[in-house]
């Protein structure tokens, strides 16, 4: 055996030892089925069964080696670079002439790129990837035929069907959409400079998202630059792809430039670095509208978060919506468990592709007060899940991050159910935050800020899952802060006789939650300045930031505290740092800064207000108290006339000297103030003092006198009682207290018996 040539040993194994009517496998395979390592079925018109039932290109390699077979076998779909965008043979390959009607299309659109244009493509091979071209119809024709036990061979007109929407799915490119390519391929920065601005993209432009499997398209960007006879060099969704990936990794060179390098070349800080790239990429968009692939969707993905610093109610929130409605239309929302070609890379892909738009595309809209574009209702695929074959291969696995967004984006997407009531009149907001914090409960350790190193590129993508937190919160509650501060100003702006506004204890809680979840915003992007990882063109930091900022704005008006001012210049100063060259975001600032002007002239009104309304509550007590001590005075001053007139009386005075000391009234006549003459309260009748000798001398009256002096007293006594004690104890019990506590004088200890 070990003398036996090479060439014998391969021809030995070629030989075929069995019959092809006598084999349990299939003679030859199609790439598809080899690849999956599934049993193809060949029909009389030269496509499988399986290609057939899926509407798939079948592509036959032209001679089925043993060799290829072993090697195909001993490759997994989720390791092959292309499963994921194409099915299209490689150069040097052919497309089998019983390949059927599916390809005839195809066939012909090759044949079309030998123009002067495109002179180096090889024959065969395709314009665009076609493995998510889903010919909706032929695919429904095999599930009928099943549900009716039929043969699965399609009958003439089945293929008619496939022949026509082929030709549909994939027209014959046009000169100017050739040139516009060209163009765009010359626009292509040198090879290590793609490389690089890739690395930059991948490692702090993904964040939580999922763009595109970061191997397989670094792979392919290989080959484009490597093979001048790339398929791939005529592929208008993976140019444009390539470009809004180099303009996205443009933005964020700030955060890979190494604190030590020195350049030969300043970059102007009102400049966007990846407009250049986005210029290309743009004229590409017409060609790929009718795409039906899923680089189309990517493409489009990416370059709506590539606008969203600078354009994020304009265009990018269109790409955003053409990515999305590209996804639906590819029915990447759909589960499509019953398909038995989609593998589990394909799945896998197109999975965290869907949970990766439709988040943003949520988000977006919830921030923007813009209406939803689809109900979860109709999304019937799981969330993401990791994969390790995938996963493994990654340079930023953010597997975790991504299922944490997805999650969080199906609780935001309730945001605007919060406020409304049931039939008990509650809302929902208590489940909506119970929610909330059960999210952030269940992140597992490595989504953790604490154990997340501030260089690492998780550590932003982490940072803005609590930014995220924050803001579901703001979102929610931000109404009740308005409420707040506009009763607030409404109780203390109105005048007199008017109702006052009255808000529910309810109102306020959600006021106080609602302020500090801005409070902890602004503590996350202190966090980002300590660490140096603030950087222009994010539309998550900026948004964040700003209504962060607003919302302590708003909040101040009712209350400041100490930290008020230094809180709010920081916000500010982030967002400054954040704005660069970008004149959206300058205009975000300006209207920052007109939200503080606007608070703090709200402010100092409801001081103001306030101020007065004290003032007016001191003085209308003042007043009463001052005409309490009027009337006080009035009726010391009856008394004591009423007491010396009676004083002045004959035999009086005996029983006036002899009247027990809490008894002063004994031996007197009662006098009804209202009888006596009124004299100022600053003044005394004149003959109050010179009647004194006149009580000296009554008291030495004789015991008789007494005696009659004190029945008459007892008798006046008995009479006016009641309304002595009464008048007693309003003066003297409880109002004294309150009295020289205004004045002060409670400090002086005058509240004791007197000597």
């Amino acid at each position: 055996m070990q003398n036996t040539p090479p060439d014998t040993r391969r021809a030995r194994r070629r030989r075929r030892r069995v019959r092809d009517e006598d084999r349990k496998r299939a003679p030859r395979a199609c790439r598809r089925c080899k690849t999956r390592k599934n049993k193809c079925i060949e029909t009389a018109n030269g496509v499988c069964e399986r290609c057939l039932q899926g509407s798939h290109a079948c592509i036959y390699d032209t001679v089925a080696s043993p060799d290829e077979d072993d090697e195909a076998s001993r490759h997994s779909l989720d390791m092959t670079v292309d499963a994921s965008y194409s099915e299209t043979p490689r150069p040097g390959e052919q497309i089998s002439d019983s390949a059927g009607p599916v390809l005839q299309a195809a066939s012909d659109l090759a044949s079309t790129h030998q123009t002067s244009d495109c002179t180096s493509q090889p024959k065969g091979v395709l314009t665009d990837n076609t493995v998510s071209e889903r010919l909706v119809w032929p695919g429904f024709l095999s599930r009928l035929r099943d549900a009716f036990s039929l043969d699965p061979r399609p009958a003439p007109e089945e293929q008619e069907v496939i022949s026509m929407q082929a030709s549909i799915a994939r027209p014959p490119p046009q000169p100017a959409e050739i040139r516009r390519l060209q163009k765009a391929i010359a626009g292509f920065p040198p090879r290590p400079v793609a490389e690089f601005l890739l690395s930059v993209c991948i490692e702090h432009g993904t964040d939580s998202f999922f763009y595109f499997d970061q191997d397989a398209f670094a792979a392919e960007l290989d080959q484009f630059y490597s093979d001048q006879t790339s398929r791939l060099r005529h592929d208008s969704s993976f140019v444009c792809l390539a470009l809004a990936t180099f303009a996205l990794g443009s933005q964020w060179t700030t955060l890979a430039k190494p604190e030590s390098a020195r350049g030969d070349y300043a970059l102007p800080e009102d400049t966007d670095p990846g407009r250049i790239f986005y210029n290309h990429a743009r004229t590409l968009v017409p060609d790929i509208l009718d795409r039906q692939c899923v680089r189309s969707v990517q493409a489009a993905f990416v370059l709506g978060v590539y606008l969203m610093p600078a354009s994020a109610i304009t265009a990018s929130y269109v790409y955003m919506g053409l990515a999305l409605r590209k996804a639906v239309s590819l029915g990447l929302h759909l589960e499509d468990a019953d398909d038995p070609h989609l593998g589990q890379y394909d799945k896998e892909i197109q999975r965290r592709l869907w949970w990766a738009i439709f988040a943003l595309e949520r988000t977006t809209t919830v921030k923007l007060n813009r209406p939803r574009s689809i109900s979860q209702g109709i999304i019937t695929v799981s969330l993401p899940y990791e994969v390790p074959s995938i996963d493994r291969r990654q340079k930023f696995d953010n597997i975790q991050h991504q299922i944490a967004d997805a999650r969080w984006a199906l609780i935001l997407d309730h945001v605007s159910e919060v406020s409304m009531r049931r039939k008990d009149g509650t809302t929902f907001i208590h489940e909506y935050l119970s929610e909330l914090k059960g999210w952030k409960s269940s992140l597992p350790p490595c989504l953790r800020l604490e154990n997340v190193h501030p260089r690492s590129s998780s550590y932003r993508a982490v940072l803005h899952l609590y930014l995220n937190y924050y803001f579901a919160k703001i979102a929610a509650l931000k109404i009740s802060v308005v409420t707040a501060v506009r009763a607030r100003l409404r109780s203390a702006l109105i005048g007199a006789g008017e109702e006052r506004a009255e808000i529910g204890q309810d109102v306020i809680d959600q006021c106080g939650v609602c302020t500090r979840a801005a409070k902890k915003v602004l503590e996350l992007f202190r966090d980002l300045a300590t660490t140096k990882n603030v950087t222009r063109f994010s539309f998550t930091d900026f948004q964040g930031c700003s209504i962060a900022t607003i919302i302590v704005l708003v909040a101040g008006i009712l209350e400041r505290d100490s930290a008020y001012a230094e809180r709010v210049e920081f916000g500010l100063d982030c967002l400054r740092r954040m704005a660069g060259g970008n004149v959206t975001a300058k205009i975000g600032i300006r209207f920052v800064e007109a939200v503080r002007s606007i608070a703090d002239e709200a402010r100092d009104k409801l001081c103001r207000a306030e101020a007065q309304h004290a003032v007016a509550a001191t003085m209308e007590t003042s007043d009463a108290a001052e005409d309490r001590q009027a009337a006080e005075y009035n009726r010391w001053a009856a008394w004591l006339a009423a007491a010396e007139s009676i004083g002045g009386r004959p035999g009086q005075g005996a029983a006036s000297a002899d009247a027990a000391p809490g008894d002063e009234t004994l031996g007197m006549e009662i006098v009804d103030p209202a009888l006596l003459p009124r004299h100022h309260p600053g003044t005394v009748p004149s003959s109050s003092w010179e009647d004194t000798e006149t009580l000296h001398q009554h008291s030495e009256t004789s015991a008789a006198d007494l005696s009659a002096a004190l029945a008459h007293g007892e008798m006046a006594h008995q009479q006016h009682h009641l309304d002595f004690d009464a008048n007693f104890s309003a003066i003297y019990s409880d109002d004294q207290h309150y009295l020289m506590g205004l004045t002060g004088l409670d400090v002086l200890s005058f509240a004791g018996p007197l000597e």
